[in-house]
């Protein structure tokens, strides 16, 4: 049981607390009165006698005044019932003290103890909106995440599909490998949305193929990949570069000497990735739906990863640049 359990589960937490608290009265009533040995199950015996019944008028007020009244902002009913506990509460404690032999009630100790506990009670109240918060945030990211991964696979379906059906009107007989080439990819695809996380190694194999699918359909097409460092011990959430690298081959596609750079560089726990493709300045036939960066952007920031994303044209290059810093190592079994 974690901690945070412990901490939400009433019945220990209070168990816990007031253990807590008991003991720190006994050590400092016993130093300050220098008990002997044997009186010290009396003095735990009579600072639960005085103790107790305070516990108890704390929880009230907390519980049945506080939380009913004052939380729900019925601040006239609060006030009404506040004092009137208080003072009622009060003059009971003192007949009590004398009844069980504890001699005259001690206002100030009993006030800082009430006072105290309510103080807790409100710094509990906090604390626990913050953890439903937190709980619902987490919830909600996880919900969005898996909206996001699931986008990919119809997103790159579509465009598959399409150069399957330009392809097998130009070119039929190649049709079947590259079905086989897609299905590899499709595999991969279905696999790695499962998962928060994949190998950096696997990503990469998966871009080769990428582009190794689109070089059957557009022999033109030249691509440059150069790739660094230790991929087999970092892990990435799956899917990250595709984006980049499904509007590189769309928009070099439109271009007289197409051309894609892939420059992947891992140091440390942080990659440099850098695209670079030709496209036309003027006269675009393509209208970009703009998924693929906005899912790219969006998963960044619920992964909450530490980034730096830039896109910019040079004459008729488009550059993009992804940095990101402090990925989290693989575990290897």
């Amino acid at each position: 049981m974690t901690i945070l359990k412990i901490y939400q589960n009433f019945f220990l937490r209070n168990l816990i607390v007031n253990t807590i608290v008991i003991g720190l009265i006994f050590v400092g009533v016993y130093d300050e009165i220098n008990y002997s040995g044997k009186d010290s199950f009396i003095l735990l015996h009579n600072i639960c006698l005085g103790y107790f019944p305070v516990y108890i008028g704390i929880l009230f007020s907390n519980t049945f005044i506080i939380k009913k009244f004052l939380f729900k902002k019925k601040i006239k009913s609060f006030w009404l019932l506040f004092i009137p506990f208080w003072v009622c509460y009060y003059i009971f404690m003192t007949h009590y003290f004398y009844y069980v032999g504890l001699g005259r009630i001690k206002t100030l100790s009993i006030s800082s103890l009430i006072c105290n506990g309510t103080f807790l009670y409100f710094l509990h109240a906090v604390i626990m909106k913050k953890v439903s918060q937190t709980d619902k945030d987490i919830m909600n990211y996880k919900s969005e995440l898996l909206f996001l991964k699931q986008q990919l696979n119809p997103h790159f379906l579509l465009n598959a599909m399409n150069n399957l059906y330009g392809e097998s009107l130009a070119e039929p007989d190649k049709v079947p490998d590259r079905i086989l080439n897609l299905s590899d990819m499709l595999r991969y695809q279905i696999e790695a949305t499962k998962k928060d996380y994949v190998l950096l190694d696997e990503e990469v194999a998966f871009i080769k193929k990428y582009m190794e699918y689109y070089t059957f359909r557009n022999e033109r097409l030249a691509i440059t990949q150069k790739f660094e460092g230790n991929f087999d011990s970092i892990d990435i959430p799956p899917l990250f570069f595709l984006p980049l690298v499904e509007n590189a081959v769309k928009f070099s596609a439109e271009t007289a000497e197409p051309f894609i750079n892939i420059d992947l560089k891992v140091r440390c726990n942080g990659l440099s990735f850098i695209i670079k493709n030709s496209y036309l300045e003027s006269g675009s036939r393509i209208s970009g739906t703009g998924i693929g960066i906005e899912n790219l952007k969006r998963r960044l920031e619920v992964y909450g990863l530490k980034h730096e994303l830039n896109c910019r044209k040079e004459k008729n290059t488009f550059i993009v640049k992804l940095n990101i810093w402090h990925l989290p190592t693989a575990v290897l079994s």
